[in-house]
């Protein structure tokens, strides 16, 4: 592949992260960190921003509301083919570092085929207005985080949490209502 092809691809590729080299680095300057999140996301609402070190795959179906701040660490997966495979994080999440938010997996039903060779299972995952996402927490595809939700440091949430609700642990269980 020539040189500026690769470049090419790499500026178009549906990711965000420091393994793309080649555009990584408009995350550090915040007009043109402003200028590229608008330009490779599905959308991302005023007063959000994505910083250096945060992973995106399948941009075009990543959807951020306003105020939303997605820091270092901070992993968020899609299936760039699907338009089903969409996260939509809504105004005013609070996210600690080296979250994973997976809207993919993988299925592992037929036992003669791979896993890494069988189909993708998309669903979409939503993370609801003013929710905490703490550090270190995994949330699966499919699940909904209600509003105003506190989910704690290393959590993996893999089923629905209501509106109002703080959940811990592995798997995450509701342990208080606000």
């Amino acid at each position: 592949m020539s040189t500026l092809k690769h470049l090419k691809y790499i500026a178009t590729f549906p990711k965000i992260g420091p393994d793309m080299y080649f555009t990584h680095w408009l995350l550090f300057f915040k007009p043109f960190r402003l200028w590229f999140q608008k330009r490779k996301l599905g959308a991302i609402g005023d007063g959000s921003e994505i910083r250096p070190y945060a992973i995106i795959d399948g941009t075009k179906n990543v959807f951020i509301g306003k105020n939303v701040i997605i820091p270092e660490g901070v992993r968020l997966v899609t299936d760039a083919s699907d338009s089903e495979a969409k996260i939509i994080i809504e105004d005013s999440v609070l996210f600690a570092p080296n979250v994973a938010v997976y809207s993919t997996t993988h299925t592992f039903s037929n036992t003669e085929i791979p896993i890494k060779e069988q189909a993708l299972l998309n669903k979409t995952t939503i993370i609801k207005e003013n929710s905490w996402i703490g550090i270190n927490s995994v949330i699966l595809a499919g699940v909904t985080i209600g509003k105003h939700v506190v989910i704690g440091a290393n959590s993996f949430v893999n089923k629905d949490i209501p509106d109002f609700s703080v959940a811990v642990g592995n798997p995450a269980k509701v342990i208080k209502t606000l």
